[in-house]
């Protein structure tokens, strides 16, 4: 088995429980490795460390699956840990019929999520070892949870082409099933499995549902970035007078159509396809004016390097938001880009109100991904989203 040697700065982060071995922390390597290959992992001094994953092509050198020297990767190995990670969600969160039932790292099984609706569970991979042991993870699937009857294959987006893997969505295993209806709140959503990411974004569930205690009734809502009617069809079940629900994409408005009209609520609702700050700005030049405005973007930063750009794009967005926010109303912002920690995403938000004559004032504790999403301490990667309800008052 090939060999990778890290450096102080890598092995200190492995010993404090860090699952992920970046290229710039290998300082050699031994034998030929090629991507998806299972190597050994040492420090300098040629002290065990784990094995995992390698791929020489990525930035991410080495996904580690296990600590131990004598476990073998396989089969039963991904069977335990999905069992773990299902029960973890089902018995201690309360999770029951949709919840992210594996996520990566944090649950030890590096490259590989797991959602699930109802009796359909989507699955993406964005490591080519994780991509070896595919029908496996299907398998195991089936066979840990045995409601579930389809095993559809998202393998879709940046993740899989950065690893040199081709994009690939079909039903894996089981039976020929792609859409379903999941319960959220008071809220219903169809899931289609030929949208975005695993099918539905399951990250933001608790942060929609606590949407729902500030809508008394007679409210007007923005939802921009809605996709298929998250944070709008809550907004609309829980009350609100009217909610425009604004998105790019034609097949998602449609969708979130879709969803209104299976919660009852299409009277209520004004869904508009379009670029956001261009809709914004229509929406200010009216003089319109919203008690909520929610703003939901993509991730702006995809890379460290993206940094500067990704924080101008957040501050306009926000700026543009903070804008249409009737004073004594509130905005709910958030940012999925895991490198936009919490930190830089409050000075952003500041400065942006700062600039729209606008004071804040915090109503909930910091808010972040569902707790299906799990946060593993030790490992900065698994925390990415970061969510702010925030009560605005004109400057006076």
């Amino acid at each position: 088995m090939s060999k990778v040697y890290v450096d102080a700065q890598a092995y200190r982060a492995i010993e404090k429980g860090a699952m992920i071995v970046f290229k710039k922390g290998v300082v050699r390597t031994e034998g030929e490795i090629k991507p998806g290959d299972i190597v050994e992992v040492y420090s300098r001094g040629g002290k065990f460390l784990g094995k995992g994953f390698a791929n020489p092509n990525s930035n991410i050198m080495v996904r580690l699956v296990t600590k131990e020297k004598d476990v073998e990767i396989n089969k039963e190995l991904f069977k335990e840990r999905i069992r773990k990670a299902n029960e973890y969600r089902k018995k201690v969160l309360g999770y029951d019929k949709a919840y992210r039932m594996v996520y990566g790292e944090a649950d030890y099984l590096p490259g590989l999520i797991v959602d699930r609706f109802n009796d359909i569970a989507s699955l993406q991979i964005s490591s080519a070892g994780m991509e070896r042991f595919k029908l496996d993870v299907a398998e195991a699937i089936l066979e840990v949870e045995l409601e579930i009857e389809t095993v559809f294959e998202k393998n879709t987006g940046r993740s899989r082409r950065r690893e040199g893997l081709p994009e690939i969505e079909r039903v894996l295993l089981g039976k020929e099933k792609y859409r379903t209806i999941i319960e959220e709140g008071r809220a219903k959503f169809i899931v289609d499995m030929r949208g975005q990411k695993t099918g539905f974004f399951l990250d933001q569930r608790e942060n929609r549902i606590a949407l729902e205690k500030y809508i008394k009734g007679g409210e007007k809502v923005l939802d921009v970035f809605t996709y298929t009617g998250g944070f709008a069809i809550h907004a609309a079940v829980a009350g609100a007078e009217k909610v425009i629900a604004v998105d790019k994409s034609p097949s998602a408005i449609e969708q979130a159509k879709e969803n209104a009209k299976l919660n009852g609520v299409e009277d209520k609702m004004e869904f508009v396809v379009g670029s956001a700050f261009e809709v914004m700005e229509k929406l200010q030049k009216k003089g319109e004016k919203f008690d909520i405005v929610v703003l939901d973007p993509p991730a702006f930063v995809q890379h460290e390097k993206d940094l500067k750009r990704g924080l101008r794009a957040y501050f306009n967005v926000n700026y543009q938001g903070l804008k249409l926010v009737k004073d004594g109303g509130i905005l709910v912002t958030a940012s999925c880009s895991q490198h936009v920690d919490m930190q830089m995403f409050k000075d952003m938000v500041i400065a942006a109100a700062a600039k729209a004559g606008k004071f804040l004032k915090l109503l909930e504790p910091y808010r972040t991904q569902a707790p299906d999403h799990p946060i593993l301490m030790a490992s900065k990667d698994t925390e990415y989203l970061k969510c702010l309800f925030l009560y605005v008052e004109d400057m006076k």
